[in-house]
């Protein structure tokens, strides 16, 4: 019997019996181990430690998903869940100053794209986004380009094409089901046109170089203005222009839609709506009609050299604002409103004649002598001349070796200063300028610093995308780029307007008009105000630049000297305009030993009592006289019978 009972015991420490006794009819003892205490201390230690082990990586892997990765997974299940679509803001109007709208808003359909919709196999995404290239007529390798260049905006629409035609819109709407990740949108395009009441017509396209066009936002631009205002992948933004100028006044503040989608990024409700804001409208300096007959003037500038490239400005003296600004050759900024094809963008791009350069603030150009008339002022202002100083034109003047001539054969004979700059006298430059003999000039260091004043050698601040900022050459410079010495020929070169010296027409328009107005540099205003939506009118402060440092008596005397150009000089067509007075200088400016002369006029009218300043610069035109003055010409014709009215 007792050996029964220790095979029984030996038996039940050898497996699982829970609890087994009582079925047996066995009465326990203390010294039955019915759970099992088979399996040693170290084996239950070990298992322990695993279990706490995969405890803790799972604890460990809920920390990591709640606390430190929970907000980007909640993104990610927002976004799955929650489609946010923005809502464009109606952009502002662009006037004249007369209140002619500039530009219209038509309103079309634009197709987009959501990246993360598109099916995570490869195959299958790339399968699709070749029917979706073969449905909307845009090549997959396009597409793909743009998904890539927005890659980091997978959550975001992005636009495949705009405008689509309606057909277009119902085509991919009828397939909608095979293309979560397309969406239709309502959009507006720009179009550049001029309202008159009761009818539309064509701009000038010379307007194309001041409004410049919208573009869609680039990657680049997105990243800089996502964050801080609110750009969205599928906006557009202002390229060029006052389109690129005012682009925070002019595009408002966007609106949202947010929807709510199933699995599959089919919408199933709308469940918030956020309102744009509109934009505010801009009311230029410009003047319609100032432009498109400055656009004709100078085209007939043009047409009388048989030039292509050339610019026009006109400016009011009395506080700065640019009245008209034309660029040829110029492009029509309505091809931009629409997808322009990457082949027609090169052919503009490439185009020789450059056509999207705005001459008027962003070419340099050797001034030749329309510079003539700043030196004089600053001759007077020193006392290296009086106005009734007088200086004997022989023809040129020797220094050693070389000789520098003046324009005419024989000279002009004896010349002041009001002669000086009527005829263009190179010798009264030299002198004064250089000097000669006993006669000290003003040397480069004050050439310079007087062409400074009047705001050359650096940008006017007309805000204009592109704008350049001349250059005038030094001793200084000289040595440091080109490691030469300074010699007297190029003091006497830099005298009338030759040698490394480069002016924008804006710069010499502005600096005329300091000359106009008896002293007042003002920086170039091209918006008179805003118009808020609400109707109410924001009106920057008109400031000038500076104060030029020459008592306006001197400026008097130049203003005279201008004004016998026409009279006398090399202008004199001028006084053919009924009932206007004009004052004017020309220029030659030689840039090239193989190709001809620019043709500078710049001129004001009335001479009293200044309104208007213009430039007119025909490259390669050989003379002002020649071309340029007959284009001038032109305009102040209409002009004077404009101002009538």
């Amino acid at each position: 019997m007792k050996f029964f009972e220790q095979k029984l015991m030996v038996h039940r420490r050898s497996r699982w019996v829970e609890d087994a006794a009582p079925d047996i009819g066995i009465v326990a003892d203390s010294g039955v181990n019915f759970i099992g205490t088979a399996i040693g201390r170290g084996r239950i230690i070990f298992f322990a430690l695993v279990s706490l082990f995969a405890l803790g990586c799972i604890l460990a892997r809920i920390i990591q998903l709640q606390l430190v990765q929970g907000s980007e997974w909640q993104t990610i299940a927002e976004h799955n869940r929650l489609r946010e679509q923005p809502i464009p803001a109606e952009r502002g109007i662009i006037f004249d100053r007369n209140l002619v709208p500039l530009v219209s808003n038509v309103p079309n359909f634009r197709l987009t794209i959501r990246s993360q919709d598109l099916p995570r196999d490869a195959t299958a995404r790339e399968e699709q986004i070749r029917t979706l290239g073969e449905t909307i007529q845009v090549p997959g390798e396009k597409i793909d380009q743009i998904l890539e260049a927005f890659g980091k905006y997978r959550y975001a629409s992005v636009v495949l094409k705009e405008p689509i035609t309606y057909d277009e819109a119902v085509n991919v709407y009828l397939k909608s089901a095979a293309f979560p990740s397309l969406t239709i949108e309502r959009s507006a395009k720009r179009l550049y046109i001029a309202g008159v009441p009761g009818k539309q017509e064509s701009l000038p396209q010379s307007m194309s170089h001041i409004l410049g066009y919208l573009g869609r936002i680039s990657p680049d631009e997105l990243e800089s203005r996502r964050l801080s205002e609110h750009y969205f992948p599928s906006d557009s933004i202002g390229k060029t222009g006052v389109e690129s100028i005012y682009e925070s006044v002019l595009r408002g503040t966007s609106g949202e839609r947010g929807a709510e989608v199933d699995a599959h990024g089919a919408e199933r409700r709308t469940i918030s709506v956020t309102d744009p804001s509109p934009g505010d409208s801009v009311v230029l300096t410009i003047d319609l009609e100032v432009q498109k007959h400055l656009e004709s003037a100078l085209a007939h500038g043009l047409a009388i050299g048989g030039k292509k490239r050339g610019a026009a400005i006109a400016v009011d003296p009395r506080d700065g604002s640019i009245l008209g600004m034309v660029s040829l050759p110029m492009y029509d900024n309505n091809i931009f409103a629409d997808s322009i094809s990457v082949k027609n963008y090169s052919e503009i791009l490439n185009n020789p004649d450059q056509p999207l350069l705005n001459r008027v603030v962003a070419g340099q150009f050797p001034s030749g002598s329309t510079m003539k008339p700043f030196y004089a002022a600053a001759a007077l202002q020193e006392g290296i001349v009086t106005p009734t100083s007088t200086i004997l034109s022989t023809g040129g003047i020797k220094v050693g070796s070389h000789f520098f001539p003046d324009w005419k054969t024989g000279g002009h004979g004896v010349t002041d200063v009001y002669k000086a700059i009527a005829e263009s006298v190179n010798t009264y430059f030299y002198i004064i300028g250089g000097g000669y003999g006993d006669r000290a000039g003003l040397g480069p260091e004050r050439m310079k610093k007087y062409l400074e004043y009047f705001g050359f050698g650096r940008s006017t601040n007309s805000a204009m995308t592109g704008e350049a900022s001349g250059f005038i050459q030094s001793p200084d410079w000289k040595q440091e780029h080109k490691g030469e010495q300074w010699y007297p020929g190029d003091t006497y070169n830099l005298s009338i307007g030759e040698g490394d010296i480069l002016v924008t027409p804006i710069q010499l328009a502005m600096g005329i008009s300091a000359i106009a107005n008896g002293g007042t540099l003002w920086k170039p205003r091209l918006v008179a105000y805003q118009i808020a939506p609400d109707g109410s009118e924001k009106i920057p402060a008109i400031e000038p630049a500076s104060k030029i440092p020459i008592e306006p008596r001197w400026l008097a005397v130049v203003r005279d000297g201008m004004r016998r150009t026409v009279l006398s000089g090399s202008a004199r067509s001028l006084q053919q305009v009924s009932g206007l007075a004009i004052a004017g200088k020309t220029g030659t400016a030689q840039w090239s030993t193989t190709k001809q002369p620019h043709a500078w006029f710049t001129s004001f009218a009335p001479v009293d009592a200044p309104e208007i300043v213009t430039v007119f610069l025909v490259e390669e035109g050989v003379e002002g006289s020649a071309v340029s003055v007959p284009a001038a010409k032109d305009f102040y014709t209409w002009w004077a019978g404009y101002v009538k009215k």
